[in-house]
């Protein structure tokens, strides 16, 4: 019998000590380095465009750095690459069951990615790695359908991964665009009928537009 109560004193001594070992390596997320942040030209930026027209993507720089909000400077990023891409959302009076809400028009000097449900249609390529000594992108949309939509660059994208054969210098950053523009057509949105906005959570979509991470526009 006192054996058996000193296995059980054993035991639940040893069941504790683990307890604290596994919290004392339960260590909170490495938090953000580096917030790099870029702004995408749009052009022809228009309100309404027609099937067929084509809105082009750019985003160029002189050399391979990135502007870091943390430490508001622009750093190297010559050895490594980032993904770049946009996605097309519908939002109103658009198709159902259509192969893609778009065409996209990429350079031949990159390997896209294409995804596209009933909610949306997105192209991504990686960017960098390539021996050049600057950034130089264009990205093109051929609107194919009727209808209201968003047209979002690629979203933050965390962790830059590094070049073959380099140490990643950023492991614990991020990388986010936003649009170039002086507006990004909250007014188109707005035009569709409040119970047909789909917002979730209320109000963010219009937040997105306001950030000018979200362009919003009519194809007739």
């Amino acid at each position: 019998m006192k054996l058996q109560i000193t296995t059980i004193i054993l035991l639940f001594t040893l069941t504790i000590i683990l307890g604290f070992q596994c919290h004392k390596y339960d260590l909170p997320p490495t938090p953000i380095q580096q917030s790099f942040k870029e702004k995408v030209n749009l052009f022809p930026a228009q309100k309404t465009y027609h099937v067929n027209d084509t809105i082009w993507l750019t985003f160029s720089t002189t050399d391979k750095t990135l502007f870091d909000t943390i430490s508001n400077r622009r750093l190297s990023t010559d050895s490594v690459r980032f993904n770049f891409g946009a996605t097309l959302l519908p939002k109103y009076n658009t198709p159902n069951n259509v192969s893609s809400f778009c065409k996209f028009i990429t350079t031949n000097n990159v390997t896209p990615y294409y995804d596209t449900t009933l909610l949306y249609s997105r192209v991504s390529f990686d960017v960098g790695c390539d021996g050049q000594p600057f950034y130089n992108i264009l990205l093109g949309i051929v609107l194919k359908y009727p209808g209201i939509y968003l047209l979002n660059p690629t979203g933050i994208a965390k962790n830059l991964n590094p070049c073959a054969n380099q140490t990643n210098p950023y492991p614990f950053s991020e990388l986010h665009f936003t649009y170039d523009l002086p507006d990004c057509n909250k007014d188109v949105f707005l035009s569709i009928p409040p119970a047909l906005r789909e917002e979730y959570p209320a109000g963010s979509i219009q937040r997105d537009i306001d950030a000018k991470y979200s362009f919003a526009f009519k194809v007739q």
